[in-house]
């Protein structure tokens, strides 16, 4: 009788608990400055590409969810699930490449003075993410500027924009920047198969790492403004109770929250 293959993936997790605790004193800064904005009525402005979509989404709308995360995706940078086709991977990658982009994304917006940016990408070396933060910083360069990223990658990889540096290196010049690691092992994939068919890499970790991050925030974020005395919207889980006075409260303040963003005149 042949013996089972080995099971790997859920050791891979303790990495994760661990990065995070790791970095408690940073993530305890940033929560604080989550809830400066947050308590003075203003949002976090929230910026991913790519797979990253899906910390973004982990904020803006969740059971659990705080209000005024506001989300910064643009289609053309995080909608390529149809794979292939005019939809398709090879087009976001290529979308992913153009500089200038974040420019524009930020020409829609009005950002209150001290609000802060959380930048989102696996890697910390696509060029658009780069892109957003080096916008971010070149327009509002005493706000707060956050990068999650994988901090090994990010520092030994080549970059790709042209600028001539990684996500790491634009938060590290910032007035208030302040680096996450997602906890991803370099290139991402963290169980290696060597079967009988070949070897494979397989199993990625950023966007498990990264999602733990963004609950970690949360929690810290809430703890922080109920330390403070501010109470603040939280979406309940509309599976166990009834629910609709709480997310007519909940998109109350959302809605209040992205007027602000969109338009502050």
């Amino acid at each position: 009788m042949s013996t089972a293959p080995a099971f790997e993936f859920p050791s891979q997790l303790s990495r994760i608990q661990e990065n995070l605790r790791r970095q408690e004193s940073k993530l305890r800064e940033v929560a604080s400055i989550y809830a400066d904005s947050l308590a003075a009525g203003g949002v976090v402005h929230v910026y991913a590409n790519g797979h990253s979509r899906i910390s973004v989404e982990e904020m803006v709308i969740r059971m659990g969810a705080l209000t005024g995360f506001h989300p910064l995706l643009s289609n053309g940078l995080v909608t390529f699930t149809d794979v292939v086709g005019p939809n398709g991977i090879r087009v976001n990658q290529a979308v992913e490449k153009v500089e200038g982009l974040a420019a524009k994304i930020f020409d829609e917006i009005d950002i209150a003075p001290g609000e802060p940016l959380l930048v989102v990408t696996a890697t910390g070396t696509t060029p658009a993410a780069v892109d957003a933060a080096l916008e971010f910083k070149k327009r509002y360069p005493s706000h707060p500027l956050i990068g999650l990223a994988c901090e090994e990658q990010s520092r030994a990889a080549a970059p790709k924009h042209s600028c001539g540096k990684n996500l790491v290196h634009i938060i590290e010049e910032a007035q208030r920047g302040i680096f996450l690691n997602n906890g991803m092992p370099y290139g991402d994939l963290s169980v290696r198969i060597e079967g009988t068919t070949g070897e494979y890499d397989i199993c990625p970790l950023s966007s498990i790492g990264a999602l733990s991050v963004v609950q970690s925030l949360n929690e810290l974020t809430l703890r922080e403004l109920d330390r403070r005395g501010v109470a603040h919207p939280v979406l309940r889980n509309m599976h166990v109770a009834r629910t609709e006075d709480n997310y007519d409260t909940w998109l109350r303040d959302q809605r209040r929250r992205y007027a602000k963003a969109m338009s502050r005149e």
